[in-house]
C-alpha cells in the first residue's frame, strides 16, 4: 500500500505536469491568435492535456479515496465531497476539453487551474496526507 506522503508527492507531481501542459496551451492560444494556421498544434496540446487530466483523475479516485477514508475522523466527509463535487468538476472540465472552442479555451484552462488549487487546498496537502497518524486538526 502506498503511504499518504508518497501519494501526495505523486499527485502533486501530476499537478505540475498538468500545469506545464496548461502553460503550453496558453502559449499556443497566443500564437494561434497571431497565426491561425497554428491551430493544429493547439489541438494536439489540448489532447495531451485532456489525457493527462483523465489519467490524473483515475489515479486520484483509485488511490486517494481509500487513503482519505483512513487518515483521520474527517475521512468520510472528505471522500464524500470528493466523490460528489469533485467528479462533477472533472466531468465539466473533461467535456470542455473534449470540444475545445478557442474562445472558451482560456476560460476552461482557468477552471482547471482553480480546480488544481482547490485540490491542493483541501486534499493534497501535508496537513491531510501525512505519514504519521497524529493529526493536529480535529481537536485530538
Amino acid at each position: 500500500m502506498q503511504t499518504p506522503g508518497k501519494l501526495l508527492n505523486e499527485l502533486l507531481q501530476q499537478h505540475e505536469q498538468i500545469r506545464m501542459l496548461i502553460r503550453r496551451c496558453d502559449e499556443l492560444l497566443d500564437l494561434t491568435d497571431r497565426d491561425p494556421s497554428q491551430v493544429q498544434e493547439l489541438v494536439l496540446a489540448v489532447a495531451r492535456l485532456r489525457w493527462a487530466v483523465e489519467s490524473h483523475n483515475r489515479v486520484e479516485e483509485q488511490l486517494l479515496s481509500p487513503v482519505l477514508r483512513e487518515i483521520d475522523s474527517f475521512g468520510d466527509v472528505r471522500v464524500e465531497h470528493m466523490v460528489d463535487a469533485h467528479r462533477k468538476e472533472h466531468a465539466q472540465i473533461g467535456e470542455r476539453l473534449d470540444k475545445p472552442v478557442v474562445d472558451s479555451l482560456r476560460q476552461t484552462l482557468g477552471l482547471l487551474r482553480e480546480h488544481l488549487e482547490a485540490e491542493e487546498r483541501y486534499f493534497l496537502t501535508s496537513r491531510v496526507l501525512r505519514d504519521d497518524l497524529v493529526t493536529l486538526e480535529g481537536g485530538g
